[in-house]
């Protein structure tokens, strides 16, 4: 009796997330592409990371991705049958700097802040509460494009930040973690110019695109299980992939890449990860969050 109790109750919570996983999945309305902008080694502002983000709009929510990692229109198979890509032997893809891991998912009207993360082959959703930013709006405008828009001052862990939004966008969202202004973030950055996003393109969605996780759902855990998970993951990525596979499946090979193009599989890959080990304490002095919110 109590086996079933417990199987009804897990039933119930997986029929909950899939009910809650296809009523946030949105349809994308418009696309900007940012130019992001973070001096995260404050010895070497010279060298900041940059890199191209994509928020993807719908009516109420948003998505935030690496631009690289945008919907691209599904191949066409004229054969009747799945699709099959013969990729080699699996990969197990280490990070190095300059490649954001995370996806952000906003929905002001609830207040939430959902973060999706990969390790391996396993996606992993955290759930949290969308920062409250005490926007103060301001009288002055300025042009960005072909838009018209207004000057806003907040503050948010540690950073006091100046954004640039238009009203002739009526979306709250913004480009990471911000959102709360009548109008779409075109552009905010910090008093210090060491967090930038700068609007690059915006256009319409053309591909019937949702805002939803994906095909593969997620393992919803918290923050603290993540990071322990992902400690595993890189202290032998290897291994922590293998082990996400059928029985019998190809060895998985180590494989690395940065935002300014290094890569490397194999022993390559190795050298190049422990050497990212060694200069990451030294080069992320200056992270984006100075404070816990």
């Amino acid at each position: 009796m109590i086996m079933k109790s417990i199987l009804f109750v897990l039933l119930l919570s997986i029929l909950s997330f899939n009910q809650a996983f296809a009523q946030e999945a949105e349809q994308v309305v418009l696309n900007v592409i940012y130019k992001t902008v973070h001096v995260n080694d404050t010895n070497h502002r010279d060298r900041p990371l940059v890199e191209d983000m994509l928020l993807m709009l719908g009516q109420t929510s948003s998505k935030y991705i690496r631009a690289a990692n945008k919907p691209r229109p599904e191949p066409v198979n004229t054969g009747g049958g799945p699709t099959v890509v013969a990729v080699g032997r699996p990969m197990a893809v280490v990070n190095g700097p300059g490649i954001t891991e995370i996806e952000l998912y906003q929905y002001p009207g609830a207040k939430k802040l959902d973060v999706t993360a990969s390790l391996g082959m396993q996606r992993y959703l955290m759930e949290g509460k969308l920062p409250q930013i005490d926007w103060k709006v301001k009288d002055e405008t300025r042009q960005i494009d072909a838009y018209t828009c207004q000057k806003a001052t907040g503050y948010y862990a540690g950073r006091n930040y100046t954004a640039w939004f238009t009203s002739e966008l009526p979306f709250q969202c913004g480009p990471w973690k911000f959102s709360g202004l009548p109008g779409l973030i075109l552009e905010v950055e910090d008093d210090k110019k060491e967090v930038q996003f700068l609007v690059k393109e915006i256009y319409k969605d053309s591909l019937g695109t949702d805002l939803g996780y994906g095909r593969k759902k997620p393992i919803k855990v918290s923050e603290a299980a993540f990071a322990k998970a992902k400690d595993a993951f890189y202290e032998n990525p290897v291994a922590s992939m293998q082990a996400q596979l059928p029985p019998g499946s190809p060895t998985v090979k180590l494989a690395y890449r940065d935002g300014s193009g290094t890569s490397g599989t194999g022993e390559e890959a190795a050298q190049l990860i422990e050497k990212n080990k060694k200069e990451a304490k030294l080069r992320n002095n200056n992270p984006i969050e100075l404070k816990k919110r």
